[in-house]
């Protein structure tokens, strides 16, 4: 093998409906590339998008990697469920190349694992986002984890027909956030809860409705479900799709970000919003201390987000000093180099 081809399983536009603010991105999909490329690793990036095409993007050290980017087949499908013939081919094409399949269950990564990575056996990782099992899992070379909670489930599965992935399978990877751009500063408190969130019915808006009866909230994001929720919250700020750059702006106007799911394990929002100095509030079912650590939040239920976030509130002490953890533990964790030790043994496994 003598390149590593990363494929996104669900299309560029689920996250972002604007091709080229997705080409701009400095997120993990884009530094992992990046790195691989300026240690002399041949590599590209793979996807969905809304049209065709072919970028050398900049990496590290002064190299260069390829995002190629396919039509989808079937655009009037749900984009979860897209796939690219011309995708397959050229993957089966790369017989040279080791695959890194970016989320477990998007119809993308389904596709090529049914059609070409088990029926020819070819040697593959896959790096969790959102949901930690699929079918994809149990042949891969390595899995990358994000979260302690998902390490156990995958180690000790909840379902007798699920087989185990041995821990020596599995590294986990930090976020890799831009933490120059996530970033504290001092702004007027325009809310005092922000939500960044994709507006579906996967997610859940009651918590921050409750929240919204007593204090100033906002939610930025788009989806299908925008419309329905601005009726039954009328209260709540809702500002709509915010392009991946100007959220640092949003985050700065808020006292705390309140994470709106509750079947996440590790949304790259609570990073951003630690980044720029914000305690974080999220869901403990499912997130443990190493995604929202003691000091930098408070992990809830639904019996007790809404008395835990106003106690918090109401004491800006210990805002201030869980947001000052929370930038520390961003910056330490988190910064952009952290997928550093992942892209190393990515690398080890093409010789």
């Amino acid at each position: 093998m003598t390149r590593i081809i990363f494929i996104l399983s669900y299309p560029t536009y689920v996250s972002v409906a604007d091709q080229a603010e997705w080409l701009a991105w400095n997120n993990r999909d884009r530094r992992m590339p990046a790195i691989l490329s300026a240690m002399g690793v041949k590599v590209e990036l793979w996807g969905i998008g809304r049209t065709p095409c072919v970028v050398e993007a900049t990496g590290d050290a002064g190299r260069r990697y390829t995002v190629r980017l396919f039509a989808a087949d079937n655009p009037r499908k749900a984009a979860r469920d897209h796939i690219s013939a011309a995708m397959l081919s050229a993957a089966r094409a790369a017989s040279d190349a080791l695959f890194v399949v970016i989320g477990t269950n998007g119809g993308i990564g389904y596709h090529l694992y049914d059609r070409l990575l088990r029926p020819e056996a070819r040697r593959y990782a896959v790096i969790i986002g959102g949901d930690y099992w699929s079918r994809l899992l149990p042949h891969a070379k390595l899995v990358f984890p994000e979260s302690a909670v998902q390490e156990q489930a995958l180690a000790h599965p909840p379902y007798f027909w699920r087989p185990p992935i041995p821990r020596t399978r599995m590294l986990r990877l930090p976020k890799a956030i831009d933490t120059s751009l996530f970033h504290p500063e001092e702004r007027p408190n325009r809310w005092d809860v922000i939500a960044i969130s994709r507006l579906s019915r996967w997610k859940s808006f009651a918590e921050v409705g409750a929240l919204s009866r007593r204090f100033r909230v906002a939610v930025a994001g788009g989806g299908p479900d925008g419309a329905a929720l601005a009726r039954r919250y009328p209260a709540i700020d809702w500002l709509g799709h915010v392009p991946h750059g100007e959220i640092p702006a949003l985050l700065h106007q808020s006292r705390l970000y309140f994470h709106a799911g509750r079947r996440d394990y590790f949304p790259r929002a609570i990073v951003e919003a630690m980044a720029c100095g914000k305690p974080v509030v999220g869901f403990g079912a499912r997130m443990g201390d190493d995604v929202i650590p003691p000091a930098c939040g408070l992990r809830v239920d639904r019996t007790s987000f809404e008395r835990e976030t106003a106690m918090l509130l109401d004491d800006p002490a210990r805002v201030a000093m869980m947001g000052t953890a929370a930038r520390r533990h961003a910056v330490a964790t988190h910064g952009l180099d952290s997928s550093l030790a992942a892209c190393q043994v990515l690398a080890g496994m093409l010789r």
